[in-house]
């Protein structure tokens, strides 16, 4: 019997939400903190141990026995847990960014990356919940801490990022095989060429982002989601469907997530001067449409503060700060 990997020292658990325990092995848990006690028997091999929401509060031991082992988890934390999903623009690293500036540690801001099926700078999981300003932070996603960053600022408390990204993904990887019919699968050679050409048709076939990277987080509560990609779907023809696609992605990460009232911000691709072209512009049209349409779902313009010359705008922090001024009125 043991707990997923996202339940470590420093972790950061949304506050106000049902706080859920999930991990693999029939037995008994239990759970104890701040005086407070939580018993139950898991009678399947994957299983889920929810509990009531709890206040926003200051560091706290967290005690669980799994059968006869027991573990202590320091320094946790109810606060603010924001999920940032999608491509390289999420990946896209503080150490990428020019000028790089120094960073003063804050213990309220921590962060967590997800499993990822290519990773060059060795911040996976097993890294566990990392605290703002330790040696891993020029590692961390630049987008999920100056948005943190912004958001604590304005709103206290402590937050999470948690990061669930792969650089060169496209959306079909990110849901599962039960919603990828027919309907809309398109011949290879119509999509985007990262679903062929190597690295990246290496995490690039259906479902293979959604079982390796995003499942391994399900059902942990969070605060919002974030989600920041298309690039890799920019064809004409992907760019048609591509509205769909949002569709079934925030329909199936709400259900799974368990909150099918999830907010979601979308993030709209820049505007880039090499793909000045209809399939671009579609991607951009349908995220600017579906967020006009659906309730909870949320636009992020970038033409209007990024490069228009870089694919990977290194001017993170004008865009963080409109992420900030959307998800600080949840």
């Amino acid at each position: 019997m043991r707990l997923a990997n996202l339940f470590r020292d420093h972790m950061v658990l949304q506050a106000e939400k049902p706080v859920r325990f999930f991990g693999f092995g029939k037995g008994e848990i239990e759970v104890r903190f701040d005086n407070k006690k939580y018993v139950g028997t898991m009678t399947t091999e994957t299983w889920v141990f929810e509990i009531e929401a709890q206040p926003y509060g200051e560091p706290l031991t967290l005690i669980v026995r799994l059968n006869d082992d027991q573990v202590e988890f320091r320094d946790c934390v109810f606060g603010d847990v924001f999920l940032f999903a999608g491509q390289s623009n999420v990946q896209f690293s503080l150490d990428s960014e020019t000028p790089r500036e120094p960073v003063a540690p804050n213990d309220r801001i921590r962060y967590y990356v997800s499993d990822r099926i290519q990773s060059h700078d060795g911040l996976k999981s097993a890294a566990g919940w990392r605290v703002c300003g330790d040696e891993t932070f020029y590692y961390w996603s630049a987008i999920a801490y100056h948005t943190s960053e912004y958001y604590w600022q304005e709103k206290g408390g402590y937050v999470g990022a948690i990061g669930c990204f792969q650089g060169g993904s496209g959306i079909r990887s990110w849901l599962p095989k039960s919603v990828l019919d027919e309907s809309f699968t398109l011949p290879i050679e119509k999509m985007h060429g990262d679903y062929r050409n190597e690295p990246y048709c290496l995490w690039n076939h259906d479902s293979a982002l959604y079982e390796h990277t995003f499942l391994p987080l399900v059902p942990f509560s969070f605060k919002g989601v974030i989600w920041y990609q298309g690039e890799s779907d920019s064809t004409i023809e992907e760019s048609k469907i591509y509205k769909e696609f949002l569709k079934r992605l925030i329909r199936t990460w709400r259900k799974d997530l368990d909150d099918e009232e999830m907010p979601f911000v979308i993030v709209q691709i820049c505007d880039f001067v090499y793909r000045d072209d209809e399939g671009w512009k579609g991607i951009q049209k349908a995220q600017e449409e579906f967020a006009q349409e659906n309730k909870g779902v949320f636009l992020v313009t970038s033409s209007d503060v990024c490069e228009r010359d870089d694919i990977h705008p290194s001017n993170k922090r004008a865009l963080s700060e409109k992420i900030k001024d959307i998800i600080t009125k949840w």
